[in-house]
Order: C-alpha cells, then structure tokens, then sequence
C-alpha cells in the first residue's frame, strides 16, 4: 500500500507556509518539504478592513508556486485554512474564490479558538513536554494566540488582536523608530494584556511556555546568528527573557536598511521584527517569565496530527 501524502497550508497575515508530507501507520509521518514565503497577505487590513490587491497577488503566486510543488512530490490531498488576515478582511470571500476557481484550491478560515487548539496540538505533540503544564503563545501578523493546557488538551485559550503586522502598521512609522512611538506601542500592548494578566496570572507562572510562529524562531535564529535557516537548530531551543530584550535594544538602534544584514533576520521581517519582540518582551515581564522554549511547529503541523488522527 502506498502512504499518502499530503499537504497542510496555514495561510497567515504576514506569512504562507505549506508542510508537505507522507502519512504513515501508527501516527507516523515523513516529512517532504516544509515551506515558508513572506507575502505580507494583511497589510493594510487593520486599517482598510480589505486584503489589497498587490498583497492577494503576492499571495496567489506563492500559493500557485506551493501547489506546483505538491503536484511534483504526488499530494493526493491539500488541507488549507486562513487565520487573522481573512478572518478579518471584508472581501475574505471574494479572496478566497478566486483561489478555488484560478487555483483549485479551497481554504477554510478558522477561528482564534481553533487555531489555539492547532498551535497547542503542534506543540504538544512536537516536543518533550508529557506530563506538563503548558502556555502556548502563537505571534501572529495581525493576532496573538494564548493556549494553556496539558495531556488531556486545551483548558484555557484567548485570541488578541496583537500582532507583528498590526502593531507596527499602527504604531512605528519613524526609521529608526522614535521613542514616542516606541512608547506608545508598549503602552497599547500593556493595555490589551491587562485583561490576560487578572485572569491568566496564576496559571502563565505554573506552566512551561512555549513559543510559536515566525517571531519566536526569528528571535531563536538571530541569537544564534544563522546565516541559513536550520529548523533542527530552533526548534526545541530556549529564548530567555535577557535575550529578547537585548534584541528589542538591538531592533531599537537601528534603521530598517540595517535590520536588513542582521545576520538569522529574514530581510523581509525586519519591518515587523521590533513590535513582535517588544510583544515578547510585554508578556515575559508581565507574568515574570525567565525563558520560553521555541517550537518550529505551528498551525500547519496541528492540522497534519489532527489528520493522522483520522487514519
């Protein structure tokens, strides 16, 4: 019998990623590829309430690009969902028919609630943590997901409308980034963790956090000064509370131009690499945080275990 293969698209505000791999028996997969494009799909959507044409059209070629791929590597089956930027957007819709009519490609918007769960999944069941209590945190471009759980699953989630994207959209516009506006940014990051902080305190400080999503593991690259990605390096590797805000410090002091040669940054994330640090750095001293571990493993490894669980 042959394994089948498949293809799991998380397609968020600022980036598309596609995890292409064969299913196998006993919970099992091997994976084929693992694709990551920047195509900034939500800029502007906090302020138009509208995904542009110039970033649907970024984004359907790179999606046209990952289809192309799972047709060499023989995908019998693409599972693709939508996050922030098409939860919000008001023509989502029209998007997201024009991909299944030019693409063939149907995408289903999941809610902040599901997409916790995803995150949570991923890392529950992509790292050594059995028997302990988790708080996961996904950074997204336009919202922050908050999951705390163990081995029996999700006891508590929250989705904000934080996020790299919408934070610098509304916040930096300076280059370097002036102290008005750096001070304006945390204030408002402060001001929507208020709430997670009387509700959630006693549960962030008993748990093992973990970190999800682009923010995370560019923090995790940039520490260790990597000149290429390497997956098997960030994954499972630890930030600490010190580092983050060295790295805000380093963000902080530099233009864009020379976030740029920062050598683990990707250039096209140096635009929003300050405010998802500074997030970072809000949580960490809200509930007095020493260190977080890094998962590699978001959204779209949630949806492969959850479709390994229907074998």
């Amino acid at each position: 019998m042959i394994s089948p293969r498949c293809a799991f698209i998380d397609i968020g505000t600022n980036t598309i990623l596609c995890l292409i791999a064969e299913l196998r028996d006993g919970g099992r997969f091997r994976v084929l590829d693992d694709l990551a494009e920047i195509t900034r799909l939500g800029q502007g959507v906090d302020r138009t309430g509208l995904i542009s044409h110039e970033g649907e059209q970024r984004s359907s070629a790179v999606l046209r690009g990952y289809l192309d791929a799972c047709q060499t590597l023989g995908v019998g089956e693409v599972i693709a969902v939508g996050t922030s930027a098409l939860r919000d957007a008001r023509n989502s819709f029209e998007v997201r028919q024009r991909w299944r009519l030019e693409l063939g490609l149907d995408v289903r918007v999941i809610t902040g609630d599901d997409e916790a769960a995803y995150s949570f999944l991923a890392a529950q069941k992509g790292l050594p943590l059995i028997g302990e209590e988790l708080l996961v945190i996904d950074i997204g471009g336009g919202s922050t997901e908050f999951i705390r759980g163990n081995d029996s699953g999700v006891t508590h989630a929250l989705s904000l409308n934080l996020g790299s994207v919408r934070l610098t959209e509304r916040f930096l516009r300076s280059d370097p980034v002036g102290a008005e506006e750096f001070t304006d940014l945390t204030s408002a990051i402060d001001n929507e963790l208020a709430t997670l902080g009387e509700h959630w305190g006693h549960l962030a400080v008993a748990s093992a956090w973990v970190g999800t999503a682009g923010t995370f593991t560019t923090l995790a690259a940039v520490e260790k000064k990597l000149t290429r990605y390497a997956h098997s390096v960030v994954h499972g590797s630890h930030l600490t509370h010190v580092e983050v805000q060295r790295q805000v410090r380093l963000y902080r002091s530099k233009t864009l131009a020379q976030r740029k040669s920062i050598p683990g940054l990707e250039p096209k994330r140096a635009d929003v690499i300050l405010a998802g640090a500074c997030l970072i750095d809000r949580m960490m001293t809200l509930f007095g945080a020493r260190e977080l571990i890094v998962s590699d493993q978001g959204v779209r490894y949630g949806l492969l275990y959850e479709r390994l669980n229907r074998r």
